[in-house]
């Protein structure tokens, strides 16, 4: 199956009007979609539901003002308009042009669709008019002035050329593959040899990109996990390569704040660094996989017999180690501090060697005790010189994080940690996210310096 594309999507229950919008894009080079409103059959709500829409990613969306032909009146208009764009669906930026007689109406149209459907519709980055009256029969300036639309937002038109290239390195990693994958000419004797043995080296080469990414046995569990992790180094590399001195340009006039200090409220910082860390993709097995944050299982909580299964192998109750290692008992009542340990969230950290995993060498996993601490509670955490917000150089404390749509404190101590066989160990109960691999490579630095470090015997 196709990928789904950059699009730019055409709507007007005029033919006619249709066909001058598409000749128009075709004329600058723009592919589109143009689909016919219709709301004829009861069933078509929208007036495009007779469109499979699954793989349009719509960038670009440019439709009538007036669909149902209805009084010209803003409160009338944004109704069709709402249906559209709520199927039409956008996940990310786009831009929305009307193609119009009615101007005078489109600002009171877009002030309705915010204050009445801004639950239910994505709103546009920017939007424009595309007056009937001024473009209708005037192929040639309609092209043009589509054109400079689309390229006038700078934001919209930065982020859009960066995905362009992305898509384009994507592209060219394919084709140099399919190049060394080619017979040398004086090999080729008819075109099924060609075939054939296109089709071999193709498999066998990406058969060892998987194996040397993950590990054979990994690669065979996960082929796909496999193959891709290892194209991505060359993808990086043609997309490094597509950079172009203009694009400086392009980005310094859209995001005009880089290379300077910009201030962004907590809760942003928080969803940027569980953009950048957190992985919420877990398969069946994720317990065992490296970076994952595996919760305590919940009987540990109620049950003293299991209970005092954490004093055997850590030599301290639960409660101490998390007064220890991770709460301030200094602040707050007993109430409080009772409240704050029964909203922490307790589970491991795998932190097995990366090498041992992807040779499957790994007999006993390492699992180090870790909390999630609403934010709320931040007051109650360990201070540490008044900055480091940690109680010993034994615990790592990530960047602020968005699990499950709430904000966390998260420490890893490395004073505490298990090892053991994951199918057979009963302290482990759902994994939560596992950490990608930049945070995962520091974090794995800081254990193994700390479980390291030299002490000598001195004298003072």
């Amino acid at each position: 199956m196709l990928a789904s594309l950059q699009g730019v999507v055409l709507i007007d229950d005029t033919q006619e009007d249709l066909d001058e919008l598409q000749k128009s894009l075709f004329r600058v080079g723009y592919p589109c979609l143009p689909i016919k409103y219709d709301n004829s059959d009861p069933g078509n709500v929208s007036g495009i539901d007779h469109v499979n829409l699954e793989r349009v990613n719509s960038r670009v969306i440019i439709t009538d003002l007036n669909l149902q032909e209805l009084q010209v009146d803003a409160k009338n208009l944004v109704a069709p308009i709402a249906e559209v764009l709520k199927t039409l669906n956008p996940l990310g930026p786009y831009i929305l042009f009307f193609w119009s007689k009615n101007s005078s109406q489109v600002e009171g149209v877009m002030e309705l669709l915010a204050q009445r459907y801004y639950q239910e519709v994505p709103l546009p980055l920017y939007w424009g008019v595309l007056d009937k009256a001024e473009f209708k029969g005037n192929e040639s300036n309609l092209s043009e002035k589509v054109k400079s639309l689309i390229e006038e937002g700078d934001i919209f038109h930065a982020v859009c050329n960066w995905e362009n290239k992305v898509s384009n390195a994507a592209q060219g990693t394919i084709n140099s593959l399919y190049q060394l994958a080619r017979p040398k000419p004086e090999e080729v004797t008819g075109d099924s040899f060609f075939r054939s043995k296109v089709k071999e080296n193709l498999q066998n080469m990406l058969a060892i990109i998987g194996n040397e990414t993950l590990g054979q046995k990994n690669a065979k569990d996960t082929p796909g996990v496999a193959i891709e992790l290892g194209l991505e180094p060359v993808l990086h590399n043609h997309l490094r390569d597509a950079y172009e001195p203009t694009d400086g340009t392009m980005w310094g006039i859209a995001v005009p704040n880089v290379g300077k200090k910009v201030m962004i409220h907590a809760d942003l910082k928080a969803h940027l660094n569980s953009f950048y860390h957190i992985d919420d993709s877990l398969v069946d097995n994720s317990v065992q996989k490296r970076g994952t944050w595996v919760a305590l299982s919940p009987e540990y909580f109620d049950d003293a017999k299991k209970q005092s299964k954490v004093k055997e192998n850590f030599g301290k109750d639960l409660k101490v180690i998390l007064n220890e290692e991770f709460l301030n008992c200094a602040i707050g009542t007993k109430d409080e501090r009772q409240k704050v340990r029964e909203s922490l969230k307790i589970g491991f950290l795998e932190l097995s060697a990366e090498c041992d995993q992807a040779q499957r060498k790994t007999k006993f996993h390492r699992y180090f005790l870790s909390v999630l601490i609403p934010i709320e509670h931040i007051s109650h955490t360990y201070f540490r010189d008044n900055q480091s917000n940690v109680a010993h150089a034994g615990i790592y404390r990530l960047p602020q994080l968005i699990i499950n749509g709430k904000e966390y404190i998260v420490k890893v101590s490395f004073m505490y940690h298990i090892g053991v066989v994951p199918s057979s160990c009963k302290w482990l109960g759902k994994a939560v996210f596992r950490l990608k691999d930049q945070i995962l490579t520091e974090i794995t630095f800081k254990a193994s310096q700390h479980s390291s470090r030299p002490g000598i015997v001195s004298f003072n």
